[in-house]
C-alpha cells in the first residue's frame, strides 16, 4: 500500500511539472534539482520557494526575459 501511494505521488509530481512547463509557470522542484546539480556548495543554500516564485515573477513581468539561470 505504501509503495503504491509513493508511486502515485511521484506520478502526480511529474504531471504537475509537465503542466507547469506547458503553461510557463515556475517549477520549484525542478529548480531545486538543477540548483543542487549545478550550483550546490557547502554553506550556500538555494532560494526558498517564496523567493523563487518572486524571482520568477520579476524576471517574467518586469524584465521580460527568459526565466532560467543557465
Amino acid at each position: 500500500m505504501k509503495r503504491k501511494l509513493r508511486e502515485m505521488r511521484k506520478a502526480l509530481r511529474r504531471v504537475s511539472s509537465a503542466i507547469k512547463t506547458v503553461f510557463g509557470m515556475p517549477d520549484y522542484d525542478r529548480y531545486l534539482q538543477h540548483w543542487y546539480e549545478k550550483h550546490g556548495a557547502p554553506g550556500i543554500f538555494p532560494m526558498t520557494e517564496r523567493e523563487y516564485y518572486m524571482y520568477a515573477l520579476r524576471e517574467r513581468f518586469e524584465k521580460g526575459g527568459v526565466t532560467r539561470c543557465c
